[in-house]
């Protein structure tokens, strides 16, 4: 495990960081990490470090803006019937309940609906459209979905029914449906400025256009719904710059005393209640929980939990997530032993760059995540297909690398998928099992021409070389201003190189972690943690020297706060390899 990833230690210009570092009242390793980070004047620096909502664009920008507020204001005065159709992911599940939420507030006659995973798949297909012409419902609001929906959209022009399509999705081909309005950054010749909100940061948008053309306090809506807002954004792993990280960083703030019951509960529930909450917390705590049920069955109790304003009803659904993320986890481990199990057999790790596995048994709600794990162990792009009991036919999601482009690799092999959809690091696909064998050869041809061999060897990017004396509380309060940390904006990764070992011991009920203390320059100790590291502890000698590169952290214990490092890889001093390489080489 020592030494196991290649060091990419990110080099900047040193006479124009140092002149960038002198223009800005920070640390001289912030500055560089800004600088790490794109942030190129002194401007861009005050926005990032103190992200305002006073900086959020206009909803108006958008393409289509005021024909969707003129039509959805029009549903409403008139007491039209209205239907939010969602998706069953988290940004979907918070993207309907927003907008389910906002419009019951300011009187419309709403109802909403999101799809079954397994038996409706992705989208706004036409029996949804049939359920709203079967309600009576004159207006369909799509919330996370609906860019490339050309059949539902036909279907329902032909029942005079409208549809506004509030969506994030790159359009699956040259084709958008063709509806009354559609309100995505990412449509071809869209004006809105920043093209990378979460499908609830547009619902978001919408709501508000429509909240202010309604003559609401438009600063009173942000902060009773910006909470859904964080949540969806952070479940969806888009990055958090520009207006994503001014609505995760607000929103943070605001979920702890937010009103909703559900989100109360689910707080509880997770024993997140009363403590300050990260990005982390949502990603890898609230938003599994909201994924479950969609992974498992049918998404629409994750729903009814962010719209109820019982608190025994929102207790009980919390209790029903929790249980179906307890089975959605042992499932998972069962499907990632078996796709591990097929890559050692098949030694894919020698001849392919992209992985394509597929079983009958594996669930398609799941095999996501799945492929999530196995990219971020393997680096390398991976294609997870869950087939169905005949086997004739499967569900598939696709993970990717930087580099690569999972969503133009996809449409590359169109004519082998029966239906495909995404962003350039997740997709999913439908797929006849008769093409799997050719769509295997297809997406590594498609990687052949695009990807190195060096681009799959695992790295970890690295602000700075430092001293570990530099590694103080000061530093690591000042690093707090970067958070909330996600997708493009990372927790901050520092390397210190020759730190002798003082001390060693294994940790946890099974000896899975490893802590070390290690010495400064000026004979300090510092604690350094090494999650899953147990077994490495033998293979390090007391009085060894170790080049570490590490996250920083405070350590708050029985009253007691501490520095301590969180260990990424490590190697032995004198074994150095000349494995650390300029970013142009790494």
């Amino acid at each position: 495990m020592l030494g196991a990833k290649r060091w990419k230690v990110l080099q900047p210009d040193a006479e124009i960081e140092e002149s960038f570092a002198r223009s800005i009242p920070v640390s001289g390793i912030l500055s560089r990490v800004l600088w790490n980070r794109g942030i190129r004047t002194p401007e861009a620096a005050q926005r990032f470090l103190n992200p305002a909502m006073d900086d959020l664009h206009d909803p108006g920008l958008f393409d289509g803006m005021d024909i969707a507020v003129d039509r959805a204001k029009r549903a409403i005065e008139s007491g039209e019937k209205i239907m939010i159709h969602g998706d069953y992911d988290v940004d979907g599940i918070t993207s309907t309940a927003l907008l389910v939420r906002v419009l019951t507030a300011i009187g419309a006659d709403v109802s909403w609906y999101v799809p079954h995973r397994q038996r409706e798949g992705y989208d706004i297909q036409c029996p949804a459209v049939d359920t709203a012409r079967e309600r009576g419902v004159g207006l369909i609001i799509t919330a996370d979905c609906g860019t490339s929906a050309i059949d539902a959209a036909d279907l329902a022009r032909s029942y005079g029914i409208d549809m506004i399509v509030t969506d994030h999705h790159e359009p699956a081909g040259t084709r958008v449906a063709d509806v009354l309005a559609l309100i995505n950054a990412r449509k071809p010749g869209c004006p809105y400025p920043f093209k990378d909100l979460a499908g609830v940061g547009v619902a978001f948008k919408f709501a508000e256009a429509l909240v202010r053309e309604c003559g609401y306090d438009v600063n009173a809506y942000r902060r009773r719904f910006i909470d859904l807002v964080a949540i969806g954004t952070v479940a969806d792993v888009v990055p958090l710059m520009d207006e994503n990280r001014i609505l995760v960083k607000h929103g943070l703030e605001e979920i702890p005393r937010t009103g909703k019951r559900g989100i109360r509960a689910l707080l509880e529930q997770s024993g997140l209640a009363g403590r300050r909450l990260t990005s982390q917390n949502l990603a890898f705590v609230l938003g599994p929980r909201l994924n479950a049920a969609g992974r498992l069955d049918d998404a629409s109790t994750a729903v009814e939990l962010l719209l109820t304003k019982d608190e025994s009803e929102a207790a009980r659904l919390a209790r029903t997530l929790e249980s179906c993320n307890r089975e959605r986890q042992a499932e998972q481990s069962r499907i990632l032993q078996e796709a591990l199990d097929q890559i050692k057999t098949r030694r894919l790790d020698e001849v392919s760059k992209v992985f394509v596995l597929s079983s009958t048994g594996w669930h398609p709600g799941i095999v996501g995540v799945v492929a999530g794990k196995i990219t971020e162990t393997y680096s390398r792009p991976t294609v997870m297909i869950a087939l169905d009991e005949t086997g004739e036919c499967g569900v598939g999601s696709a993970r990717s690398i930087e580099g690569f482009d999972v969503l133009e690799a996809l449409v590359e092999c169109g004519d082998l998928l029966d239906r495909f959809g995404g962003h350039s690091k997740a997709a999913g696909l439908s797929i006849s099992t008769c093409n799997l064998g050719e769509f295997d050869c297809a997406i590594n041809r498609v990687a052949d021409g695009v990807l190195a061999q060096c681009d799959l060897a695992p790295h970890i990017e690295i602000d700075a070389e430092i001293g570990l004396d530099a590694v103080t509380r000061d530093l690591i309060a000042e690093l707090g201003l970067l958070e909330p940390y996600g997708h493009c904006n990372r927790e901050p990764v520092f390397a210190s190189m020759n730190a002798p070992v003082l001390h060693k011991t294994t940790m946890g009920s099974t000896s899975a972690h490893m802590k070390l203390k290690l010495g400064t320059p000026s004979g300090r100790a510092i604690d350094c943690v090494a999650f899953g590291w147990g077994a490495a502890e033998r293979s390090i000698r007391l009085g060894s020297s170790l080049d570490v590169c590490y996250n920083t952290r405070i350590n708050e214990y029985n009253g007691y706060r501490n520095i301590q490092i969180v260990l990424r890889d490590a190697r032995v001093s004198e074994d150095r390899m000349g494995d650390v390489l300029p970013s142009e080489y790494a």
